[in-house]
């Protein structure tokens, strides 16, 4: 027998009573709780319809329709197309530099809306004139 074997208590799972009192009680746990299962979660058994039927009012009992007062009913829906109207695009660029900006000519697609006085203007340090030496 090798010097580095491990003998008796020391192999892994070599308590056979322990390990057979273990399934056991996880055998009787399971038994119990499907005993339990039908009074606790029988009720994900039934279908919706089933479960609706009994909540619910019958198709019988249909509620009057209630008329709303004047100011709070929704006006006419306006279709889209009276207030946006698209125009025809430019025809598409032939080449690939002609695809990077090709509506940034037009004045309404400018990707710099803000103008010149929303650029940053450097650093707090530059702003307040501060010496380099007081920079941690």
């Amino acid at each position: 027998m090798a010097a580095n074997a491990k003998v008796g208590r020391q192999v892994a799972g070599c308590n056979f009573v322990a390990n057979d009192e273990i399934w056991k009680s996880h055998v009787h746990m399971e038994w119990a709780a499907s005993k339990k299962w039908p009074q606790n979660w029988g009720f994900m058994t039934q279908t919706y319809k089933e479960l609706s039927a009994d909540a619910g009012p019958s198709k019988k009992e249909e509620k009057p329709k209630v008329e709303l007062p004047e100011q709070l009913r929704l006006a006419p829906i306006t279709p889209i197309e009276k207030y946006i109207k698209i125009g025809e695009s430019p025809p598409y660029p032939d080449t690939t530099t002609g695809l990077v900006g090709w509506r940034s000519t037009k004045p309404d697609c400018k990707l710099e809306i803000y103008g010149a006085y929303a650029k940053g203007k450097g650093g707090l340090v530059k702003q307040l004139n501060w010496p380099q030496e007081g920079i941690i």
